[in-house]
């Protein structure tokens, strides 16, 4: 053994001997010699001997030495290669970003004289990194994309050019570009997929779910959470599964689904701890996990299984630093595990802990759950004061959370309706010069076959004069059906009144006298009437009209129906139109929009509506959009039972404006009308 021990020492004294001899050597070629051919090879070899060495100052120098000299020899691609190597070490090891970005430049300046394609990749994707490290997303998306654009889709490029697509995608969500994210982590999963890296094919997949989470579409995360799960287990590759399963047991807990919840979480647990590669696994992760499920069984009062997983859990705990934001998930565990048990002082000391290192890592989920418990433990301590103060901590994080969950979620739905407009757009397009085309076509046969045509003028004359009467007819019963809707309001109109102004006192005055026998069940029963009289009342006729106008009315409908319907998240913009229309035209208005969002509830199985109302100098538009199954309009509409949409349609002719419907099966619905202002 002391044999082998001084083998080593002098094998190492040789070693840092032989390298100093080495270093002096090429250093003195470098000072002494004309030949410039001789000098790039001392720095190669320069650069060689330093690159794994501390001294990176040596090695930052030497390589912007060599990039130049390489440069004026006019060998482009060694010192594409050699700038791009030495990148990452001046960025990140040295920290010198501006420095990075010159030498890289420097070597861009000559990329029409560099014919590899993974060199000239290499140089956009590392200036793209640089750019993404400072948050500057709009110059990394464009270096990312030049990279993507010089990449060849060959053996060697394409994982390169996979990455670049990748790391686009993480810029697009950072940006709030998500539409764009979602197609390009696709994109990066279907490179990854051919190329045969499951591993990044999965991170780019989980990129996807990140999309839906930070929008607040609770219900299709789990669902693509759950697709990814599947497939991972089908080709047995267990790498990552138990971080899987944490987040969906954390989807499932803002969707209150308790069960689902303590399924995943023990998914989880069982996952980490049979894993083949536990003991290499962060310690971290297992603490987090053991936290999660301490926090689980104590919230439930399961005192038992909470201790168990607090045992393991200090296990793991004694094996960070307790100034992480994963020492102050174990401290929340604990404190609520001692708030169950009833030992409130001691929680009120680790809740404390838990909050004040959540809030020196900025971790906002963790100050807000912290702020709740405290609000709890002050209470049973009887400090209403403190409770309320922590209380109001808590509410004033879950709105600001739910207020830029609510702001992203229209930015997707936004750029989703942008992005099919532009689509729709394109396709109008192609259609006008196929149009142009078929026209110019049509011109030239006129001209060989213009005789021909006047054989066809009485025929002509014949079909307009039919065309005329048919017009004739249809404005006639046109008049017919907005008189009947007309006629139809004023009926519910008084009726609405008749039951408000006579049944309604009538009952009002039976209410006053059960109240004087305390007849508390009869009395509910004639609460319930009055309510559902007032309720038919209201639906036969919108009072509310006359008394808040159009714009307050149409903004009551919609959050009265948001709030009503659950499953359904409506919401909308809406401009305000008052003195724009008269009364009978601002109730037509106020029916359709009832109407249609009556139909989305009933039949189009929406996670959500949005209602647009734009006051435009000329008209006014409204659009109504939902992401539900689609209908087949003309299937719909030629249906004898199906009145809702003759309705809209013959209320959007009353106030002569103009109908628009977009419904695809499976990807929603819009409804575009356009009233001109008289």
């Amino acid at each position: 053994m002391k044999q082998y021990i001084l083998f080593l020492i002098y094998f190492f004294t040789f070693f840092s001997v032989f390298s100093q001899k080495n270093e002096d050597y090429y250093l003195k070629i470098i000072d002494t010699t004309q030949n410039k051919e001789l000098k790039l090879a001392a720095l190669d070899s320069l650069i060689y001997d330093t690159r794994n060495q501390k001294n990176l100052e040596n090695f930052a120098s030497r390589t912007e030495q060599y990039v130049d000299l390489a440069i004026e020899l006019e060998k482009y691609e060694n010192a594409a290669e050699f700038a791009i190597r030495g990148f990452n070490k001046i960025n990140s090891a040295l920290n010198q970003r501006e420095r990075a970005l010159a030498l890289i430049e420097k070597v861009e300046n000559h990329k029409s004289k560099i014919s590899d394609s993974y060199l000239i990749g290499g140089i956009y994707l590392k200036k793209g990194g640089a750019y993404s490290s400072t948050k500057n997303y709009l110059k990394a998306i464009e270096n990312f994309t030049l990279a993507i654009n010089s990449y060849k889709n060959n053996s060697k490029d394409s994982i390169y050019k996979a990455d670049a697509i990748q790391f686009r995608s993480h810029e697009y969500f950072d940006s709030g570009q998500f539409i764009k994210a979602i197609d390009g982590y696709q994109l990066a999963a279907k490179y990854y997929e051919n190329l045969g890296d499951t591993q990044y094919m999965y991170y780019a997949l989980s990129g996807i779910i990140n999309v839906y989470g930070i929008n607040g579409f609770d219900v299709k995360t789990i669902e693509e959470r759950e697709k990814l799960i599947k497939r991972k287990k089908e080709n047995n590759f267990n790498f990552g599964l138990y971080v899987d399963y944490y987040n969906q047991s954390l989807n499932y807990k803002k969707l209150d689904s308790i069960n689902k919840q303590e399924e995943y979480l023990l998914k989880s647990n069982y996952s980490i701890e049979n894993s083949d590669a536990k003991q290499d696994l962060p310690t971290y992760n297992l603490l987090t996990i053991k936290s999660s499920l301490v926090s689980f069984y104590a919230e439930q009062n399961n005192l038992t299984e909470a201790k168990k997983y607090l045992d393991e859990a200090t296990v793991y705990f004694n094996k960070v630093d307790e100034k992480t934001s994963f020492a102050a998930e174990y401290y929340k565990a604990k404190a609520r595990y001692l708030f169950a048990a009833k030992n409130y002082n001691e929680a009120l000391k680790l809740a404390k802990k838990s909050f004040t290192i959540f809030k020196e890592n900025a971790s906002v989920s963790g100050i807000m759950e912290s702020s709740e418990l405290l609000s709890k433990i002050y209470e049973k301590l009887g400090n209403e004061k403190s409770a309320y103060k922590s209380y109001k901590n808590y509410t004033k994080i879950k709105d600001s959370i739910f207020s830029i969950t609510k702001t992203n979620a229209l930015s997707y739905y936004q750029t989703l309706y942008e992005t099919e407009r532009q689509e729709k757009e394109i396709n109008q397009q192609k259609t006008s010069i196929n149009l142009l085309a078929k026209e110019n076509e049509a011109k030239q046969r006129l001209i060989v076959f213009g005789g021909i045509g006047i054989v066809f003028l009485f025929l002509i004359f014949f079909l307009y004069r039919n065309k005329q009467q048919a017009i004739k007819k249809r404005k006639m019963q046109e008049e017919f059906s907005q008189s009947l809707l007309l006629s139809q309001e004023a009926e519910r109109k008084r009726i609405s009144k008749d039951l408000h102004d006579s049944l309604g006192q009538s009952l009002l005055l039976i209410k006053n006298k059960i109240a004087l026998k305390e007849d508390d069940n009869t009395k509910q029963l004639v609460n319930n009437a009055i309510e559902e009289m007032r309720s038919i009342a209201r639906v036969l006729h919108p009072f509310q009209l006359e008394d808040i106008g159009i714009s307050r009315a149409l903004e009551n409908l919609i959050s009265q129906l948001d709030e009503n319907y659950k499953n359904t998240y409506i919401f909308g913009d809406i401009d305000d139109i008052s003195s724009e229309l008269n009364q009978n035209q601002e109730v037509n208005l106020f029916r359709i929009v009832q109407e249609c969002l009556s139909n989305i509830i009933k039949h189009a199985q929406a996670d959500s509506a949005k209602v647009n109302l734009i006051n435009n100098k000329n008209s006014i538009i409204i659009s109504i959009k939902d992401n539900g199954i689609g209908f087949d309009f003309s299937e719909k509409y030629n249906d004898f039972k199906s009145l809702g949409l003759k309705t809209i349609k013959e209320r959007v002719k009353f106030l002569k404006g103009t109908l628009k419907i977009d419904s695809v099966k499976n990807e929603g619905t819009t409804f575009t009308i356009q009233i001109p202002k008289t």
